[in-house]
């Protein structure tokens, strides 16, 4: 039913367009960058005029300043499906297609298109694989973007079963991925290993992820030799032995601090066949988009997707700066001063000095990182230029029975705010005055649900 919705939608938007100017929004993280990038190259391809604007949330402000002709199809991608309620005003004026994977609302309306697996009992899919699916049922010549939607995936943390598990399979069948088993370490491929290890915050290595000289005397201490012949060595270039010493210490590491999955520094690894050799690595390739977005640099992004390889200078300058960022951040909570410890729930205040576009990020690493009970979610707050809070929601999957986008629809229908997102990852917008009510809030609604004291 999902494949056939795909198919039927793709159908009716290519009978819609040849006259029509289309306008593309999508969401600035991996899977919305590739998601926006594989719908723009199948427009293109069929000589479609459109538009194309990458947003940090589809907001109220955002919808109340959306200016179409008569003439134009609104399209989203990897975002919509949460904010139906106020794109309804639309359906009415012009064809609007939504292609997301977040928890949706159930409108129905003879103009809106919508694609999102949740509506017919699916696991979550990344937009990127839905709108590949969507591009390749427009045209089959647009199969060459099945990379692209490997990529978002990776980069939104996609479980490769099932239906995904079947792209992954075509991609390696087309000869554009191969899959293997091996240390799941960022810059493979590309980096010098003690910057693989510093920049590694998934996995995270408690004491060496963030800090340049702890990862070199880490390697010292194992008898790994990081340069030869005046040249930095890549994890590729380490012998069999070299990397399994290297992978039992670092799960050592992470067993120091009672980490969960310790293990789980192995992991299958995609590779990309015909991308420069930095970029062949999917998740390195996702961190470089997620970098791109996060530090407001999307069209950077968006030309890398679609093979504008002359940027790649500026594309290293904008990973680094995203990484040291997230390694400022990362220290700022460790110091403590920007938590707040409560019985159902940690929050990072983090007001200007994270930014809202980051605190995402900042939240997902903290939680994998052991700075914080995992048995509790943690919420990160941050000040944004128009004068609210970004509240970006994350919790273990260990912990049963929680949906922190539940959670959160409530607390904010009380603050008059705004949310969206998933279970185990949430979002929202509040008034900045309103941090307090917000917290308190939150703790007394989770101690509601789990029995436990509310201060």
């Amino acid at each position: 039913m999902f494949l056939e919705e795909i198919e039927r939608t793709s159908k009716i938007f290519k009978s819609i367009i040849k006259h029509k100017k289309v306008k593309l929004f999508s969401h600035l993280d991996a899977d919305g960058l590739t998601s926006a990038s594989i719908i723009s190259k199948m427009l293109l391809r069929a000589n479609v005029n459109f538009e194309l604007r990458i947003l940090k949330q589809l907001t109220v402000d955002i919808v109340k300043k959306l200016k179409f002709a008569e003439d134009d199809v609104l399209f989203f991608t990897d975002m919509g499906s949460g904010q139906l309620d106020l794109l309804k005003e639309f359906f009415n004026k012009t064809q609007v297609f939504v292609i997301d994977h977040h928890d949706p609302l159930n409108i129905n309306n003879m103009n809106l298109f919508h694609i999102n697996p949740l509506l017919f009992g699916e696991e979550e899919i990344s937009s990127s694989i839905i709108c590949y699916l969507f591009a390749k049922n427009f045209s089959i010549s647009n199969t060459d973007l099945i990379d692209l939607a490997i990529v978002g995936a990776v980069g939104d943390e996609q479980e490769f079963t099932g239906l995904p598990r079947k792209i992954l399979e075509e991609a390696e069948t087309l000869g554009k991925i191969t899959i293997m088993k091996g240390i799941r370490l960022y810059g493979r491929n590309s980096r010098s290993i003690h910057k693989s290890l510093e920049y590694s915050f998934d996995p995270f290595i408690p004491g060496i992820s963030g800090s340049e000289s702890q990862a070199i005397q880490f390697l010292s201490e194992l008898g790994i030799v990081v340069k030869e012949n005046d040249e930095w060595k890549k994890l590729k270039d380490l012998t069999i032995e070299e990397q399994q010493k290297l992978a039992s210490a670092i799960i050592m590491e992470r067993l120091k601090v009672s980490h969960p999955d310790a293990a789980d520094i192995f992991g299958e690894i995609y590779t990309i066949l015909d991308r420069p050799e930095e970029l062949q690595d999917t998740k390195e390739f996702a961190t470089i988009l997620n970098a791109c977005g996060r530090t407001n640099n999307m069209p950077f992004g968006i030309r890398l997707c679609l093979n504008d390889n002359s940027i790649t200078e500026r594309i290293w300058d904008i990973l680094e700066g995203y990484k040291k960022e997230i390694s400022d951040g990362l220290n700022l909570v460790k110091e403590g001063d920007l938590v707040l410890s409560m019985p159902n729930a940690n929050f990072i205040i983090a007001g200007n000095r994270i930014t809202d576009s980051l605190i995402g990020t900042i939240t997902s690493v903290a939680l994998n990182s052991n700075i914080f009970d995992i048995n509790k979610p943690i919420f990160g707050l941050a000040e944004t230029e128009e004068g609210k809070v970004k509240i970006s929601a994350r919790a273990s999957r260990h912990i049963k029975d929680i949906n922190l986008r539940e959670i959160l629809l409530y607390t904010t229908a009380k603050l008059k705010g705004e949310a969206g997102g998933h279970k185990y990852a949430a979002g929202a917008l509040i008034d900045k005055n309103l941090q307090k009510d917000f917290v308190d809030i939150i703790n007394d609604k989770l101690g509601e649900m789990f029995g436990k004291e509310k201060s």
